[in-house]
């Protein structure tokens, strides 16, 4: 699953085409001129000044060379004036990472919680729900006490329940103090682990959601298998604070061997993109994001 802080629709993928091929044109066009207009002034060999022997010119020829090197030069300094605007600090936002966990892989589960241990954006919350409560899953809330709960930013809370199925032998009043202690554990801990009764991928997506309310700007999403880039978080924010009218953006997740290599729970090397593709495809706005996360679960 990409690490994602919303779904991206196809809706608006022809402008970006269209725009990227008049780029082409334009590009191709230009430089046939400049081809045409050099062999022009080399076969014509037409000159503007020059001395009497020859010795020293300037010609048509050296004039369009000398054109093309300032339009070149012209581009590159508007290139790397838009990058240094792309490159000034955020906005302070507050992001949490929701991981999705249903009997992982012991190794792949340390290696995920490790990597999000690792990412480079400051108060980073992150929310683990597990996708069970019984005994044979309580060895992922074992390992998120080894990676993430050394601290006593640490918290967790094993519900008998779930936010729309209540557990063996769960009133309505405990019903109802279980969902507000998930609530509190999440909204209190820095790193928090919440596992409960057996509901599917919908349902543990919905608890992060649910718990996590409007205590951050931005939810940022993960299986447990994933290992995440230390910069994924900052750079998939950056895409959505570029452009007020992208409600969500997806990183570039790449198999291992392919992008990543891990070795020693440590990532050498990762590649988490931020495409064009994935701001400016997306049809989903910020008030349509807002309205899904506070709207209840639909069918």
């Amino acid at each position: 699953m990409l690490p994602l802080l919303t779904n991206c629709l196809f809706c608006s993928q022809m402008p970006v085409q269209l725009t990227t091929a008049l780029r082409v044109v334009g590009t191709s066009l230009f430089a046939l001129v400049v081809l045409g207009g050099i062999l022009a002034a080399y076969v014509t060999g037409y000159q503007f000044i020059h001395t009497e022997k020859h010795y020293l010119s300037f010609g048509l020829y050296g004039a369009i060379l000398g054109l093309h090197l300032l339009i070149q030069s012209l581009f590159a300094f508007l290139e790397h004036r838009r990058m240094r605007r792309a490159g000034r600090p955020l906005k302070r936002r507050s992001v949490a990472l929701c991981i999705a966990a249903y009997q992982e892989d012991p190794e792949y589960l340390r290696k995920c919680l490790r990597s999000a241990q690792r990412i480079a954006f400051p108060n980073l919350k992150v929310v683990m729900v597990v996708d069970g409560n019984r005994q044979e899953d309580a060895y992922m809330l074992d390992i998120f006490h080894e990676v993430l709960g050394g601290s006593e930013q640490a918290g967790f809370f094993v519900w008998r329940s779930n936010f729309h199925e209540a557990g063996e032998g769960e009133t309505e009043a405990s019903l109802q103090e279980g969902m507000e202690r998930v609530r509190a554990v999440v909204w209190a801990s820095t790193f928090s682990c919440i596992m409960q009764k057996w509901g599917g991928k919908r349902e543990v997506m919905y608890t992060a959601f649910k718990a996590l309310g409007n205590s951050v700007d931005y939810i940022q999403v993960c299986d447990s298998d994933t290992v995440l880039d230390p910069a994924c978080t900052i750079e998939m924010l950056r895409v959505l604070e570029e452009d007020p009218q992208v409600g969500g953006v997806g990183g570039d997740v790449q198999p291992p061997g392919k992008g990543l290599a891990v070795e020693h729970g440590q990532v050498q090397g990762a590649q988490v993109s931020t495409e064009a593709w994935s701001a400016h495809q997306c049809s989903i706005t910020r008030q349509q994001v807002s309205q899904f996360s506070s709207g209840e679960r639909g069918n």
